[in-house]
């Protein structure tokens, strides 16, 4: 038995200001980084010392992992190129406002829980497909070793479709619920393809929710 300890990145200007990121690197501001110390703070608290750790290769997910893997004394956290974010394609560094006055349609297919048409946009089936092998190959690896909680820092989407796939659930927006900045969902992997979610959207103080 194997649990992945899936975390949302801490947030960042972007973020703040309510712009697509997707591919783009957005680094963490202060702010940003004094969240990835207390998301740390409260995985270690939460798990222990004797945690694997892994992320996306973008700075605000990283910058978040390696918070993790500093707290525990293992170094930088390993990159791993499956758990980044979708791209969003042409509406990337805009913000849903600009994205629903300049892209009616494709807006609206998105709210439907569709993949819009635009250029550049990252398709449901792929991100899950890739995300899900990253989790199935972390999972195995874990056992192996001998590791039982392994913590896996990515982003919004690409947690939502990656355990949407494991768990055969339909790959649409918000399915699972929001997970804000700094939260993780807890899954876990019995051998084969008995994945469970044990819990979702934890770790955050109730002052930071919605953040």
């Amino acid at each position: 038995m194997t649990s992945l300890i899936l975390v949302r990145h801490a947030h960042t200007g972007y973020n703040a200001e309510g712009r697509l990121q997707g591919s783009l690197d957005v680094p963490l501001g202060d702010d940003g980084l004094a969240q990835a110390e207390r998301v740390a703070q409260r995985v270690v608290g939460e798990y222990g010392t004797a945690l694997a750790v892994a992320t996306s290769p973008l700075k605000r997910s990283a910058h978040t992992a390696d918070a993790v893997a500093a707290l525990i004394g293992i170094g930088p956290a390993a990159r791993d190129e499956r758990f980044t974010q979708r791209p969003y394609g042409v509406w990337e560094g805009h913000t849903w406002d600009e994205v629903s006055e300049q892209w009616p349609e494709e807006y609206a297919a998105r709210r439907a829980g569709l993949d819009p048409a635009i250029p550049g946009w990252g398709q449901s089936q792929a991100v899950a497909d890739r995300v899900a092998a990253g989790l199935r190959e972390r999972a195995a690896e874990a056992a192996r070793t001998g590791v039982e909680t392994t913590v896996i820092v990515s982003h919004g989407s690409a947690i939502m479709l990656g355990v949407s796939r494991l768990l055969s659930l339909p790959l649409t927006p918000s399915r699972l619920g929001h997970l804000p900045h700094g939260a993780w969902n807890e899954i876990r992997w019995n051998g084969g393809d008995d994945w469970r979610l044990e819990r979702y959207c934890v770790g955050l103080p109730v002052r930071e929710v919605g953040s």
